[in-house]
């Protein structure tokens, strides 16, 4: 059986390796919380921040306590050195009685242990004193004995003699070095320069153990703002979570009030339709009731009275002519109440119907245009749709003499609009459409109201009526 070769992440180049790597990363950080996220960064910023503050601090400390140990130096080379240099022609010297003197100081072992070397400077670098007796009278340049005759006083920490050509060595003790002024007697002229080098243990391991203090303050410091901080993100947490609970729940009830409220709109559109089914029916049986009842009996009496009519009657005034006229009338009516079959039918075929049945029952002219009519809208908006077309035109004919008679319906996306106008007489110059409607008007308002619709009639610019019925489509269509 043969195994598959390991994957070598090493034989994977570097930058396809850094990608997976940023990518993991991104990944990882995209699925943390806000939270989380929040208290990293916030982490990251604040570590950096207070180890900045602490290395700062660190180091202000630590130069505070060597300039400290500087200042110690020079009093105590202010109180030692100053009285064995003397000022002669040439300039400051150090006398042989100093020099003795000097060097028996320094054999006290606690001074000894203390001091490594100390030396005394004449301004152009000439060494007037030193605990190696091989320097006495040489000459070395050195800035800070420069800047000591300026009345500047230093020190800094070295490991073992870095002047002179001596070189560290690994055994070597560190060291403070301190140049300090020597200033002549009563006075404040800088006389000569001191040098000293120190035993730099002590201070070392002082100043590590204040520094780590420090540290272990910034190091508490940071934590106590970490723990403070997450404190703070989880109460604000909490409440921003109580908040978006309490939005939560209120958006549930606006969205059960808004589901309300649409259960409600679609039982009033249903009950509207029910109510024009209603309407429809009730007005099919008025109209099959007088079809088959009065207007039945009144075919029976004109058969008997003709069989009886008399010559001394004038004919329009007979029983038989009397009674065929009001036959007449009740078949007009029932005829316009009864709502043919236009369940087939296309919208523009129902209003093509009901135009078709106006001329032929009327005997007049209607031109007519249909545009972008839907072909399928709800029954009960077909219906409503005729009966305007029918009752609009029985208005054109019955109060503008049937002159010019015309049937404009248009669709859009948005609604359907039905025009019927005339050239008769048209409306009264005080009468608008907001005065009351007369009966056969109000029929079509309610009719239209029960869709949304609007109904507007209105004098034409030039002359005769005009009637305009838009119904919306949104909720009306199949």
């Amino acid at each position: 059986m043969t195994l598959a070769p390991k994957h070598d992440v090493t034989n994977v180049p570097v930058d396809d390796r850094n990608k997976t790597a940023t990518f993991q990363l991104s990944y990882l950080w995209q699925h943390l919380s806000l939270q989380s996220q929040f208290l990293t960064v916030a982490s990251l910023i604040l570590g950096l921040s207070m180890a900045i503050l602490g290395e700062w601090v660190s180091l202000q400390i630590a130069a505070s306590q060597l300039q400290s140990r500087a200042d110690s130096g020079a009093l105590y080379m202010e109180g030692f050195l100053a009285r064995h240099v003397q000022s002669g022609d040439l300039g400051p010297t150090v006398t042989p009685e100093g020099i003795e003197e000097l060097d028996e100081l320094l054999i006290n072992p606690d001074l000894a242990r203390r001091i490594e070397s100390l030396r005394i400077w004449r301004r152009d670098g000439l060494i007037l004193y030193s605990t190696d007796k091989a320097l006495i009278g040489k000459t070395f340049p050195s800035p800070s004995v420069e800047a000591a005759f300026m009345g500047k006083v230093s020190a800094q920490l070295e490991t073992g003699h870095d002047d002179e050509g001596h070189q560290a060595q690994a055994q070597d003790r560190p060291l403070i070095e301190i140049y300090a002024p020597i200033y002549r007697e009563g006075t404040r002229e800088t006389l000569a320069v001191g040098e000293v080098y120190e035993d730099a243990r002590e201070f070392i391991e002082r100043r590590n153990d204040v520094q780590r203090r420090t540290w272990y303050i910034v190091a508490a410091t940071t934590l106590a703002i970490l723990a403070a901080l997450y404190a703070i993100v989880r109460r604000a947490d909490s409440i921003i979570a109580a908040q978006r609970d309490r939005l939560k729940a209120q958006l549930a009830d606006a969205q059960a009030l808004a589901q309300q409220n649409r259960d409600l709109r679609e039982l009033a559109n249903k009950a509207r339709l029910e109510a024009s089914k209603s309407n429809e029916s009730l007005l099919n049986r008025i109209g099959s009731d007088l079809h088959d009842g009065p207007m039945q009996l009144l075919a029976l009496l004109i058969l008997r009275l003709g069989q009886s009519a008399t010559k001394d009657v004038p004919q329009n005034l007979t029983p038989s002519s009397v009674a065929t006229e009001c036959l007449t009338q009740l078949r007009d009516l029932s005829t316009g109440l009864i709502m043919p079959q236009i369940e087939e039918l296309s919208l523009e075929d129902a209003l093509r119907l009901a135009v078709d049945r106006h001329q032929f029952t009327t005997g007049t002219w209607v031109s007519a245009s249909y545009t972008r009519l839907p072909l399928t809208v709800a029954s009960s908006l077909k219906i409503c749709l005729y009966r305007i077309v029918q009752e609009g035109l029985n208005n054109a004919f019955r109060h503008g003499n049937g002159v010019d008679q015309h049937i404009d319906a248009i669709a859009d996306d948005r609604s359907i609009t039905i025009t019927v106008s005339d050239g008769g007489p048209g409306l009264p110059l005080n009468q608008t459409s907001q005065d009351r409607l007369p009966l056969g008007l109000l029929g079509i308002h309610n009719r239209v109201q029960a869709f949304r619709g609007t109904l507007k009639v209105r004098r034409r610019d030039s002359q005769g009526t005009e009637l305009v019925v838009t119904v919306p489509l949104n909720g009306n269509s199949d």
